[in-house]
């Protein structure tokens, strides 16, 4: 590889089963894992982390991300929670979600969701200053707190917050208030010095802090077997699925995708899965994600040296049978194992 990557696994609520994903993050601590997450699909994204805590002593445990869609009240709860698990291991990231989730599924509706993160992750951090004789109000636009008061001290110290962040806005917030930042799963080189740097850095310049201040994390579908091409046909689910997000736009059309990515989601609007998958092409893949031979995906990330520090590794997913993802969670683990 052409640094030595501090790099770790985001355990995204697939089809393994539980006790599958704790098995796979104790391999992973054992090679040399510096961190694992959970996300907030198929799965809450707290629970399983609680069960990783139980056998992995030793690395960052972070959600990638909860939503803010969840009750701020009851996302610090769950993260003072875990924090206290891990002995100060937690990480609590958080990510907005699509728009079209937190509608359909939640009843929210944000026309500003950089504001409203904001506001969000202010909240919380007020809320871990509460305690039984002290509580806290929150008034913003929107979010609204009133008379909050922990039945309990916090049991640990304020944690670090992350914010997952694709466009400008979120980036700038992820550097003016955020410990550490997490970029989405499609990214190439390009994206991170003309978008995700300058926005960071306007961001930080914004609140007087500087690169040192947080910590760069980068989500990256892996997709490796011996056999290049298996490795490369796992790659397309999450390009055609993840192409579908309007926020993707910021990657997509300056790495020259966006003939691909309107044809995609034509079949999307059609439901017709395997449409989409035809019309992820090579370059795509080449552009867009880790795919390939051990050799070959190691050999990919020298493209990024020194953009970000902290590599989180992505199973293909959807639409991958049981026992190929069983396969590519062993294989990236020895792919990157110390």
């Amino acid at each position: 590889m052409a640094k030595n990557w501090k790099w770790g696994i985001l355990f995204s609520g697939d089809n393994l089963t539980l006790s599958e994903t704790v098995a796979y993050a104790r391999q992973a601590e054992e090679a040399g894992a510096d961190s694992l997450w959970t996300t907030e699909l198929g799965r809450d994204a707290f629970v399983p982390l609680a069960a990783m805590a139980a056998e992995c002593k030793k690395v960052r445990l972070g959600t990638g991300v909860a939503t803010y869609a969840r009750p701020p009240a009851m996302t610090e709860i769950s993260a003072m929670s875990m924090a206290e698990l891990t002995g100060g291991r937690f990480i609590l990231g958080l990510g907005t979600a699509p728009p079209m989730w937190n509608e359909n599924w939640h009843q929210l509706t944000v026309d500003k969701p950089a504001k409203r993160m904001r506001e969000y992750v202010e909240a919380i951090r007020a809320m871990w200053s509460a305690s039984p004789t002290n509580s806290i109000d929150y008034n913003g636009d929107y979010i609204k707190i009133s008379d909050y008061r922990r039945i309990m001290a916090p049991p640990y110290p304020p944690l670090p917050i992350y914010l997952a962040a694709v466009q400008p806005a979120m980036l700038q917030l992820s550097g003016a208030i955020a410990d550490g930042v997490i970029a989405n799963l499609l990214n190439t080189p390009q994206y991170f010095t003309d978008i995700v740097h300058p926005n960071i850095k306007k961001g930080l310049a914004k609140t007087g802090r500087k690169m040192g201040d947080i910590e760069m994390c980068s989500l990256k579908v892996c997709s490796v077997d011996k056999d290049r091409e298996r490795a490369r046909r796992r790659a397309r689910p999450p390009i055609a699925f993840y192409s579908n997000l309007p926020y993707f736009d910021q990657v997509l059309d300056p790495a020259g995708f966006t003939k691909e990515k309107l044809a995609i989601r034509a079949a999307m609007a059609e439901n017709d899965v395997p449409k989409m998958l035809d019309l992820v092409t090579e370059d795509m893949i080449d552009a867009l994600v880790l795919a390939g031979t051990p050799d070959e995906v190691r050999k990919k990330l020298e493209a990024f040296d020194g953009l970000f520090e902290t590599l989180i590794l992505y199973c293909p997913m959807p639409w991958l049978e049981p026992e190929e993802s069983k396969d590519n969670h062993a294989a990236m683990i020895e792919t990157f194992a110390a």
